[in-house]
């Protein structure tokens, strides 16, 4: 058997990964605490270590955002474990052979100018500044920052629900924003952690100094020969050496992590804001300017450097508001070209289209219900909503809009509207403080509980809003209320669903029948447009919502479209042949947990009267009934509606075929909710129980 051909170009991709450095490097840094250096690969690794922290230092100066370094809590473990790790491997070599490579020799040497005491006092500085003043600040900082965050993130998140409720952002951009407040959270969570590393890394710093000092004492005098003072001298001027390659490296590391932490909200680096906002202010330089001036002529001051950088603040100030006023007298001048420019722009027919929109779904709110739609105030009634169009589009199938919630100052204190296309649909009230029961006033006072009567915008029943003191005493005379969100989320759902047909476009339907294309581009390729137009579809789609059959089985739906199209073109009709095709969903959607539908009949002598009265016209087909006929047929309608309501069932009427869609629109207007079905679209799973007829006598 042939041994397998050496594929070097896997081998490249291999070394080539990222994670696959990654994780040498932290083997490699490891391996440093337990394996002995030469003194060259030590210095190489010192300058690496500096090079790696100005690196650091100068991408945190150009960051725009925090976020745009997301990894540097992971980093900065990396960082401090090789400066340690170093610092580990420069106390070896310092410890057995008295020297440790050029780089610390010369920081000893050249930093400090060869006194150890004065290089120990340079240590204990650098040290106290990175430890102290930095490190600490910084910590306290991504304290801070991370309580602040994650305090905020909930009214972020309803900001968020807000603008996608108002249809300023798409999903797509909700939840990118989403995602970028809970990076924000995790980041300054982990900064937070994270400075403790460099906390840590001073404090075995120092202890690592003084512990070399102590050994290299004890072995320059008990192993070397040397006398004490030659022993502190050496060993001193060596580990003094490491130890500020150590510190200023730490330092580096925790200016870099201050800069990151402290980044402002702008989208500019720091150099571009230090500049912009403090150039911003010519008056600064002059008064420094001033003040430098007279601190020059003081006796016993030095005039020269005083005198030197008072004149080049006076000349900073003067040039600043130079190029100031000009930048004024350019705005002025664009000022009053733009407003002509805006009058003529005014006056052409696409600008004046721009303002002409209408929102697809909106609701407006009086005064005093703004807290329930205000983000500022956590309005919980913006979540609600779009938890409201998710639960709508799951039940019928295409996506229902961003909904604009906004005030509307002209309207009752405690009335709310909702339009569709600027067009009022439906009002209601609401008032805060206040649970809705769903009982007359009268009745309520005779359990001596008082509130506010008004009706509910559903049914047009009476009910009471309770003030909330009451509730102890409802739940004792076991009452049911609903809160105010609640109220308004039932209203609104009830609108939606009622105007449903409205509501779903044909770019709705354009962008479901795409979907279908992903599983079954077959039926659309036959369907669309040879047999059908997607207006037609769309008509047809919009009579099933109206009776609230959900759509999401669009390829069903597309299905017996394309099986009945050749025989007819007439949406009415094809949309009955959707609606048996959808049997059981129908079926599930009417019937209890035993399967049983509950319904009324209608009588087969007056069926039959009613088929005779179908009147075909140019505009479509109707019933053509007698005015008293189709009085008494209302009547006992409303009669058995309610026994539906009080056995609290969804009332639903069961016709012949032909008969359904034209009784379903001869009733809609005054019972919008009853639902209407054939025979042919009950599935024999299930059970029909008849509690009453409609007939004629």
């Amino acid at each position: 058997m042939a041994a397998p051909a050496f594929n070097f170009e896997n081998i490249k991709n291999l070394f080539a990964a990222a994670d696959f450095a990654v994780a040498v490097l932290l083997i490699g840094i490891i391996a440093l605490i337990i394996v002995p250096l030469p003194a060259f690969l030590l210095d190489m690794l010192l300058t690496l270590s500096i090079a790696f922290s100005l690196v650091i230092l100068l991408v945190a100066m150009y960051l725009k955002e925090p976020l745009d370094f997301a990894a540097f809590p992971s980093i900065l473990l990396i960082v401090t474990l090789l400066r340690l790790s170093l610092n580990i491997a420069a106390s070896r070599l310092i410890l057995l052979n008295g020297y440790a490579g050029q780089v610390i020799n010369s920081f000893g040497n050249f930093v400090v100018g060869g006194n150890y005491i004065v290089g120990v006092i340079v240590f204990i500085i650098i040290t106290i500044v990175e430890f102290v003043v930095i490190t600490k600040g910084s910590e306290r900082v991504a304290e801070v920052a991370a309580r602040f965050t994650l305090d905020a993130m909930p009214g972020k998140q309803m900001s968020i629900d807000a603008d996608l409720n108002a249809g300023l952002i798409d999903a797509t951009e909700a939840r990118a924003r989403r995602r970028k407040i809970e990076q924000e959270a995790t980041f300054f969570g982990s900064m937070d952690g994270s400075n403790k590393f460099v906390r840590g890394d001073s404090i075995a710093s120092i202890i690592i100094v003084i512990i070399n000092i102590l050994a290299g004492i004890l072995i320059g005098w008990l192993q070397r020969g040397m006398d004490v003072m030659t022993a502190l001298s050496t060993y001193t001027q060596l580990t003094i050496g490491s130890g500020i390659i150590a510190a200023l490296t730490a330092l580096l590391i925790s200016v870099g992590t201050g800069l990151v932490i402290t980044k402002s909200a702008s989208e500019m680096s720091l150099g571009t804001d230090v500049a912009k906002q403090i150039f911003a202010q010519p008056r600064a330089f002059a008064f420094v300017a001033i003040i430098l001036t007279v601190f020059a002529v003081i006796p016993g001051l030095p005039t020269f450097p005083f005198l030197v950088l008072a004149a080049a603040s006076g000349v900073t100030a003067v040039l600043l508001i130079q190029a100031q006023n000009k930048k004024d007298e350019a705005k002025l001048g664009g000022d009053e070209v733009g407003s002509s420019g805006s009058k003529d722009m005014l006056k052409k027919p696409e600008s004046i289209l721009g303002t002409l929109g209408l929102d697809p779904l909106s609701l407006k709110a009086g005064r005093n219900l703004i807290p329930l739609i205000d983000p500022a105030q956590k309005g919980p009634l913006l979540e609600r909503i779009t938890l409201i169009r998710y639960q709508i589009g799951q039940q019928l199938g295409f996506v229902i809009p961003g909904v604009r919630v906004m005030d509307d100052l002209s309207l009752p204190p405690h009335q709310y509207v909702i339009e569709i296309r600027g067009s009022r649909v439906s009002t209601g009230e609401a008032y805060p403080g206040h649970h809705r029961v769903d009982m007359g006033l009268h009745s309520l006072k005779a359990k001596k509980i008082s509130g506010i009567e008004s009706r509910d915008p559903v049914s047009g029943d009476y009910v009471t809003w309770v003030p909330d003191e009451f509730l102890a005493d409802l739940q004792k005379a076991e009452i049911a209320s609903i809160d105010i969100i609640e109220s308004v989320a039932i209203h609104f759902t009830e609108v939606v669903k009622r105007y449903a047909d409205e509501i779903m476009t044909r770019q709705n339907v354009q962008s479901l029948i795409e979907l279908v294309k992903n599983t079954n581009a077959a039926i659309v390729r036959e369907l669309i447009p040879d047999l059908l137009s997607l207006g037609q579809v769309h008509k047809v789609l919009q009579l099933l919502v109206r009776e609230r059959v959900s759509i999401r089985d669009l390829s069903t739906i597309l299905e017996r479209l394309a099986d009945y199209a050749h025989l007819s073109r007439d949406v009415n009709v094809l949309a009955e042949y959707v609606r048996q095709s959808l049997a059981r969903q129908i079926c599930e959607s009417y019937s209890d947990k035993e399967g049983v539908i509950t319904v009324i009949t209608i009588d087969p002598a007056l069926e039959e009267t009613l088929t005779g009265t179908i009147h075909q016209s140019e505009y479509g087909s109707f019933l053509a009934v007698d005015p008293n006929m189709g009085e008494k047929i209302l009547l006992q309608l409303q009669r058995h509606m309610r026994n539906f309501k009080s056995m609290k069932l969804q009332p639903v009427v069961l016709s012949s075929p032909r008969l359904r869609p034209h009784f379903k629109r001869f009733i809609e207007r005054s019972f919008p909710d009853v639902a209407v079905l054939s025979y042919n679209e009950i599935v024999p799973q299930v059970k029909v129980q008849s509690i009453g007829m409609v007939s004629t006598d």
